[in-house]
């Protein structure tokens, strides 16, 4: 089962189940190859491998999901943009890193089907820490372009989000 832990500062956290993370795991790398099989360019702001990155994506997508009670896109069909999930009538796409203190990012290349982004830590495989969310314009914003090493995209720091309601 889901433990879910919610923190002073709104960052809720998810522990998944070996199954969940095997699961998430197969899709994110199923993903991952059909993409670069049918030409959908890796814009990955990270040195970690397509494939690893693609599973935590996966990983963070599900547990958002999850934790909101809706549906999970399992579909494998090759995608470029596109929302992960919708929210109360929004559209949102999850971002995740690693990173314990690590930005929310995007690319410069717009995404006219998300209205909002939802960014996630993973420290661990089993681990998923919904830090905030914002609205598209608060991230997608000339403001904040900023090359952090692997080209210029959109950056927010994780103190510059919106907290989730308690």
């Amino acid at each position: 089962t889901m433990f879910i832990q919610k923190w002073n500062h709104g960052m809720i956290e998810i522990n998944l189940t070996d199954d969940e993370v095997m699961m998430c795991q197969h899709i994110g790398h199923l993903r991952s190859v059909l993409s670069r099989g049918n030409n959908i360019k890796d814009r990955k702001q990270s040195n970690m491998a397509g494939l690893d990155i693609d599973a935590q994506g996966v990983t963070a997508e599900y547990a958002v999901a999850k934790h909101l009670n809706v549906f999970f896109d399992l579909g494998l069909s090759p995608r470029a943009g596109s929302a992960d999930g919708v929210m109360k009538g929004h559209s949102y796409d999850v971002k995740s890193t690693h990173h314990a203190f690590g930005k929310l990012l995007a690319t410069l290349k717009d995404n006219p089907d998300v209205d909002m982004y939802i960014m996630c830590l993973t420290p661990d495989r089993w681990t998923v820490k919904m830090v905030g969310w914002c609205w598209k314009k608060e991230l997608i914003n000339k403001n904040n372009i900023k090359d952090l090493g692997y080209g210029k995209g959109y950056a927010l720091e994780q103190s510059q989000l919106r907290p989730f309601k308690q």
